[in-house]
């Protein structure tokens, strides 16, 4: 009797080295992004600070030491942690209350209003200085009785608040909007009141979510430029300005800036892992009942409701307002007349003398860096969303390094980019790679996290069924998940893309006047006092914030359509 046949052996099996291989390798050009263009650099950067002043009394004297230099820094940190401190309870204070209006309840209009709340995370930090002062300041619209809130510590709260009181809503707003409705009908059935519910169901998972846009909040605010630079003035200058200043002064020693900036990062350690924390916590990396979410009609008759309302209605109020005076003032010529000479004037011959690049050569770079960036950003997500497709792997790890240049912040990213990778490029013809590495570091996390909400509402299911038919991993990525990724993907993509535009601290430190962004000039018309180009540029601005947030809303829908 013979033996019977061998068993064929399976195709998959010849692919399966390769295969493996891919699969190692699809989470390494993320992880090597980071850490070259800002884990490396910032290493290197603390390193030079340690070696030349120590761990011991050296380090400490940057802040506590008898220098004018010294008490400059530790007053510069001392403003940080009160801007931080006052402008994380003023935005929790009115974003909260706007969160769990908009996360409990359904009304028309409501997706449009949530979009509308991510415009002042899309527009540059100089719009809302404009804005601002284009409201309160000398010649503003209602600087006579309300012209303290135009300068000083006021107009930075003011500022920080139009910012982040919308990212705490946002955070509560999802947070809430995910809870279990399960759990709520059973807590009603057995007969819970509505302070029990909250209690027990959607309260917590509503705090988490605020003190996660709190934190966020506090760090971003710590780390202040734009409204510090310009609205504060040297006494109200946090770190990350002095640290800029030190920085660029030629007289001053990069090594005390490099010190200062390891200071800051040791500060911010633990309310960075906090936030982290906290946001891994919360609901907010996707809903864990899929299609589940359960919103209610508005119960106008209810005071805590109605009080709700008119807590979200004033924050929209107020977003409009600053938008609204920019654009207005914007056709106000200096001589109290109204015409579009200000809009004419960012296209003279003296503005692009004064300032060695036109205004469309800027809007040239502004696309360039922004469009580039965002291609590397697609391009490092891609890769990690199919290594999170994989068994026992997750995009969490990733996620958490990727948010090391916004730990960094973006002036201490740049400062570190361009003391190491600048004398390996050559300042500056090839510059430009810093800024567009810059503005791919920070866009980052936030793509990321739009990635991750995505993979985990996907169904597991559909892979597992690809895999089942013969797919290999690669081939089972791109055609089940890829297609159901590109709404987050385009999303991702429109939100990179507006965040490079509005990119302007770590631009403005990099930058050259052939590699001006629109950003970066309208600070530069500020400066000059060029006020009338100064607030057209802005209004701009504000017109291209709002067609990048029409895009996000609509545009992913329409490709899931």
């Amino acid at each position: 009797m013979s033996d019977p046949p061998a068993a064929p052996v399976a195709p998959a099996t010849r692919f399966r080295l390769p295969g493996a291989l891919v699969d190692s390798a699809a989470g390494l050009p993320t992880l090597l992004f980071v850490l070259l263009f800002a884990g490396l650099p910032a290493a290197l950067l603390f390193g030079d600070a340690l070696q030349h002043f120590g761990l011991g009394p050296g380090f400490a004297a940057l802040l506590w030491g008898p220098s004018l230099d010294a008490a400059v820094a530790r007053r510069a940190l001392e403003n940080s942690a009160v801007q931080g401190g006052l402008s994380a309870a003023l935005a929790f204070a009115w974003g909260y209350p706007a969160g769990l209006f908009l996360g409990r309840h359904d009304f028309p209009g409501r997706r449009t209003l949530l979009g509308f709340l991510l415009v002042p995370f899309l527009l540059p930090p100089l719009v809302v200085v404009l804005g601002l002062d284009a409201l309160f300041g000398p010649t503003g619209l209602l600087g006579g009785p309300l012209g303290v809130l135009g300068r000083g510590l006021p107009a930075i709260l003011l500022a920080n608040v139009f910012y982040d009181a919308s990212v705490v809503a946002l955070f509560t707003s999802a947070a809430v909007a995910n809870a279990s409705p399960r759990l709520e009908e059973a807590a009603q059935t057995l007969g819970a009141g509505r302070w029990r519910v909250f209690r027990d169901v959607w309260g917590r998972a509503s705090l988490l979510g605020g003190g996660a846009g709190a934190l966020l909040t506090f760090l971003l605010a710590f780390l202040g430029f734009g409204a510090p630079l310009l609205l504060g003035g040297p006494s109200n200058y946090t770190i990350e300005v002095w640290i800029y200043s030190l920085a660029q002064t030629v007289y001053a020693t990069p090594l005390a800036a490099a010190g200062l900036a390891l200071w800051t990062v040791a500060v911010l350690a633990l309310p960075s892992v906090a936030f982290l924390w906290l946001a891994q916590r919360t609901s907010l990396a996707g809903g864990r009942e899929r299609g589940a979410t359960r919103r209610l009609p508005i119960p106008w008759r209810r005071p805590v409701t109605a009080a709700l309302g008119a807590v979200t209605a004033a924050l929209v109020a107020f977003l409009v307002g600053v938008l609204a005076a920019t654009g207005v003032l914007s056709f106000r010529l200096p001589d109290g007349a109204w015409g579009t000479a200000n809009w004419s004037g960012l296209f003279a011959a003296r503005t692009t003398q004064a300032l060695g690049i036109s205004t469309a050569g800027a809007l040239v770079n502004s696309l360039f860096f922004a469009g580039t960036a965002t291609l590397v950003v697609l391009g490092l997500v891609l890769l990690a969303a199919y290594r999170t497709t994989r068994p026992r792997r997750t995009l969490r790890a990733i996620e958490a390094l990727a948010f090391l240049p916004v730990i960094l912040s973006p002036v201490i990213l740049a400062f570190a980019l361009r003391t190491f990778w600048g004398r390996t490029l050559g300042i500056p013809p090839l510059l430009w790679i810093l800024i567009v590495v810059s503005q791919a570091a920070l866009a980052l996390p936030f793509v990321l996290q739009t990635v991750r909400t995505a993979l985990r509402s996907h169904p597991p299911e559909l892979r597992q069924a690809a895999r089942t038919l013969g797919a290999s991993p690669w081939r089972a990525f791109t055609t089940v998940d890829l297609p159901l990724l590109r709404p987050a993907l385009l999303t991702g993509a429109l939100f990179a893309f507006a965040l490079g535009l509005g990119e302007f601290a770590a631009t403005n430190f990099l930058y050259i006047p052939s590699y001006t962004t629109l950003v970066v000039e309208a600070y530069l018309l500020e400066v000059l006092r060029l006020a009338g180009p100064a607030s057209a540029l802005g209004a701009f601005l504000i017109v291209v914030s709002g067609v990048s947030l029409v895009l996000i809303v609509r545009g992913p829908a329409r490709v899931r359509d």
